[in-house]
């Protein structure tokens, strides 16, 4: 016996026919367990079109492109054209459904919605968040719906960019215009001068006065960029979860635990620093809320000034548009002596100006992946437990069939006496998600930006740099956390009032 398994190891040609036998015989196997679940369950299982598979990888290979078409929400437009709204792809060891449409988006995200009401936890956010327990990952459940409330009620909604204007935005704005008075004429990267500005009311409005100086905010920032560029460091995890001796192989873990510690050291600051001041400060209504909104902070921090960035980028391209928007800021600023919360209320024009910029550039053109937590069937097709569902929001925002030949357009009219809203109830338009994980920062987000941009509208006219014109504008995108411009924008702000 030994000396027949010695001349069997001692052969690599049969022991190789071996070991591909048994794998073949492994996988009909697995094939035929399948099949007789199919069966003896009743009913027929099947699965969405997809593209074809290579063993490991799976589908992966299909998402390679050309530059501008290999950004993921891009190429799975391209394959939905010809695989339909409804996509499998078998990334790595992660079962993928996309979606892009809207009214399949709606059997997800409405219909179904307690079903696929739960996020996939990476490694990355194992380590970051803690098990997960932040209110983007943290199961469908009590723990998530208190967070929620939290945000929901006392933190990110428009109540509560009212009551900082006065403070806090007022400050940080009124800084913003006389930088750019100062600059007045010459070229300004108006990207950093803007996200600079919102940093720093976000900051406010987590820390209080405590922190007004600001010495947090770099830190702050710091670890939010950090957090961002490592979207593209921790695809391994992403791809193939069970694989953890990977993740350590291509440094993932290194990493993630390095972007750990430094955002542990400046919450820690942070605390640290209430607890030396909190003898003297006397307002008890900011006591106990600064982790909560700082760890809320820092997952959405580039959303409100890229959407300014994107906005003042497609008025340059349509001179029509920004001449119209100005005329509309300036004509209530005329008639009040200021632009505030009031003012902005009547701004029709500018408020359809951001809804058009969420719908052509949404902050996060793939909506953060579902998972399926018990078989079901969407549009005719069975979506097994424990599958990932992506829904194509830039796809959906884009698509002729709701929004006709202009889809591509920037025509803010659209939204003018519109009923579409971006709340979640109509999912042709659905820049902040649906359900019940829609984004609860929103309300708070777009605030931000209203009062930001009528202020930039208001106070300058703008140019282009010399030698760039509206048709030559590059308006690429680089995807971090959100979609972002891939170059910085570049202006001149002229003084005009």
């Amino acid at each position: 016996m030994d000396h027949h398994l010695s001349h069997l190891l001692a052969s690599p040609t049969i022991f190789s026919s071996l070991i591909i036998s048994i794998l073949f015989l492994i996988l009909i196997s697995l094939k035929l367990v399948k099949l007789l679940r199919a069966i003896f369950s009743g009913r027929k299982v099947v699965s969405p079109p997809g593209p074809w598979r290579l063993p490991i990888v799976g589908s992966i290979h299909h998402l390679g492109g050309t530059t501008s078409s290999s950004l993921p929400h891009r190429r799975f437009k391209e394959l939905s054209l010809r695989y339909g709204p409804l996509m499998h792809l078998q990334l790595g060891q992660v079962s993928t459904v996309v979606v892009s449409s809207a009214e399949i988006a709606q059997e997800v995200l409405k219909t179904n919605d307690l079903i696929f009401a739960n996020r996939p936890c990476t490694h990355a956010s194992e380590i970051l968040l803690y098990g997960p327990s932040d209110i983007i990952f943290s199961p469908f459940g009590h723990h998530w719906k208190l967070l929620r409330k939290i945000a929901s009620l006392q933190m990110l909604n428009g109540r509560r960019v009212r009551s900082l204007q006065s403070m806090w935005i007022k400050k940080e704005v009124s800084s913003l215009m006389k930088s750019l008075k100062e600059e007045a004429g010459s070229c300004v990267n108006l990207s950093e001068k803007v996200f600079v500005t919102i940093s720093g009311i976000t900051s406010r409005s987590a820390f209080g006065k405590k922190h007004n100086k600001g010495r947090h905010l770099e830190a702050i920032m710091q670890v939010s960029e950090r957090i961002s560029e490592s979207t593209h460091e921790t695809v391994v995890s992403h791809l193939f979860p069970s694989w953890k001796w990977l993740q350590v192989l291509v440094g993932e873990t290194r990493v993630v635990e390095e972007i750990c510690r430094n955002s542990d050291l400046v919450l820690r600051n942070i605390l640290v620093g209430e607890e030396e001041e909190e003898e003297d400060d006397d307002d008890e209504e900011e006591e106990g809320e600064c982790l909560l909104k700082t760890l809320l902070e820092m997952k959405d921090q580039e959303a409100p000034p890229t959407l300014v960035e994107w906005a003042m980028a497609e008025m340059m391209k349509n001179p029509r548009i920004m001449r119209k928007a100005q005329a509309e800021v300036r004509q209530a600023y005329r008639s009040k002596g200021h632009i505030n919360e009031t003012n902005i209320e009547e701004l029709e024009y500018l408020k359809a100006i951001i809804k058009e910029t969420l719908r052509l550039h949404p902050p996060a053109p793939l909506m953060a992946p579902r998972e399926c937590t018990q078989t079901c069937e969407i549009n005719g097709y069975t979506i097994p437990t424990g599958t990932q569902v992506i829904v194509n929001v830039w796809a959906i925002e884009r698509d002729s069939k709701y929004w006709g030949s202009s889809a591509e357009e920037f025509l803010p009219e659209r939204f003018v006496k519109s009923w579409i809203d971006y709340r979640g109830s109509n999912f042709e338009y659905i820049p902040f998600g649906a359900g019940k994980r829609i984004c609860p920062g929103m309300g708070f987000g777009v605030g931000i930006v209203e009062i930001v941009l009528a202020h930039l509208l208001c106070f300058f006219d703008w140019e282009l740099p010399s030698g760039i014109t509206a048709e030559t504008l590059d308006m690429g995108e680089y995807l971090s956390s959100t979609l972002r411009r891939k170059n910085k924008l570049i202006l001149i702000p002229i003084s005009c009032i």
